[in-house]
């Protein structure tokens, strides 16, 4: 009998240890709550949707604004409070939420990509190949006449780095212009996998729980299994694909360069359906055409820049055309956001607009002066606007 019983337990803490396991390693690689005082990354999540529950100001006015005085193509980034932004020269700069200065540091190498903060980590994709990982708690602590702090650690790629890294669970994504997708351990900086393509990787992969998917200069849209390291699925699409996927609720969507939309849903690794949600029609008064900007999901709509002036709002059940707006200014890389029921979206010539998700009107805009490429930053009751010319502007 007392046999029976130790049996029993053994069995039951079996079962329990293995419910967690299994608990954590789906949790591990889900996209996860977001923290609405933190913008880690580029378009707001690791799944790149650019949809957030964050709530915009009703009625932004511009609270500071510093500069770098430098080129920069970078999105800005808020993680614990700090908001942080790299120019073209590799400078390094982090501001409190009053716009107070805390962090400055020179790479001395020039830095094009966007980049992510995770726990006390920033990581980093440099022009010249670089991947750098930078201890935050350091650079907090960073001696004025201290010129050079080691990072915790370093890996070269043979080609430069255009997008963000990115991370699932402990891995981090990054890809090169040596036509390869890299992942290595995000602590350690061990790689792990690299996966090989045709041509190089303009954009950042996008994750959806333990699968990232990565579009290339070959037209080719790949989905990889992050714990196998296998290749799981590939899809070819008309053109390249100058920017990287979104994906929301096990559903990607990814642009090519002429400007057409196409959905895929995900399952396991697998794209077992797909469709071209928008064809681009070139030759209809000007309104579609080139893209190289990414698209943004909503529960139920797809948001998109077309042509010279358009944003696009698409009804992802149904497949029409809910509205479609005249911008302010000339569209670029600048993808759109939008936060609860409304869309914020920048113009290549400097105009920032706010408008309803519900039918396009504009609602708020601002007229910044300086060209905008980079994707704005969204925490709760703020939003980051970075120009071209290195101006970081906070609205609240």
């Amino acid at each position: 009998m007392k046999k029976s019983f130790y049996i029993l337990v053994n069995v039951c803490a079996i079962v329990v240890m293995t419910l967690l396991s299994s608990c954590a390693t789906v949790q591990e690689f889900s996209d996860g709550d977001k923290n609405q005082h933190d913008w880690p990354i580029f378009r707001g999540s690791p799944s790149l949707c650019g949809f957030t529950d964050c709530a915009l100001p009703q009625n932004p006015k511009l609270l500071w604004s510093r500069s770098s005085k430098s080129r920069t193509v970078a999105s800005p980034i808020v993680f614990n409070s700090v908001v942080y932004m790299l120019n073209r020269k590799g400078e390094l700069r982090g501001y409190t939420m009053d716009g107070d200065s805390c962090i400055y540091y020179d790479l001395q190498t020039p830095v094009e990509a966007s980049f992510i903060a995770s726990d006390t980590v920033l990581y980093i994709g440099r022009i010249d190949g670089f991947v750098t990982a930078l201890s935050i708690k350091r650079l907090m602590a960073r001696r004025p006449n201290e010129k050079k702090i080691e990072p915790l650690w370093q890996y070269e790629t043979l080609g430069q780095i255009s997008g963000s890294p990115n991370l699932v669970g402990d891995n981090l994504l990054v890809g090169s212009y040596d036509n390869s997708m890299y992942t290595f351990k995000a602590l350690t900086g061990r790689k792990t996998g690299q996966f090989e393509t045709g041509y190089y990787i303009n954009g950042t992969a996008a994750v959806w729980y333990r699968y990232m998917m990565f579009g290339g200069c070959d037209a080719w849209v790949r989905v990889v299994d992050t714990v196998t390291g296998e290749i799981t699925d590939s899809l070819e699409l008309d053109t390249y694909v100058p920017a990287s996927p979104a994906i929301l609720d096990g559903v990607a969507c990814a642009c090519d360069y002429n400007g057409n939309v196409y959905e895929m849903q995900l399952k396991s690794g697998k794209i077992t359906e797909h469709r071209k949600l928008h064809s681009t029609d070139a030759n209809k008064d000007g309104q579609d055409g080139g893209a190289v900007s990414m698209p943004t999901l909503t529960h139920d709509a797809a948001y998109f820049l077309s042509g010279d002036r358009y944003i696009t709002c698409i009804d992802r059940t149904t497949g029409e055309v809910r509205w479609k707006k005249m911008l302010r200014g000339q569209t670029g890389e600048c993808s759109p956001l939008v936060a609860q029921d409304k869309v914020l979206v920048c113009t290549k010539d400097g105009h920032v607009s706010i408008l309803s998700s519900e039918d396009g009107t504009e609602l708020w805009h601002y007229e910044a002066g300086e060209q905008i490429i980079a994707s704005p930053a969204i925490i709760s009751d703020r939003f980051f606007i970075l120009t071209s010319r290195g101006t970081l502007l906070c609205f609240g």
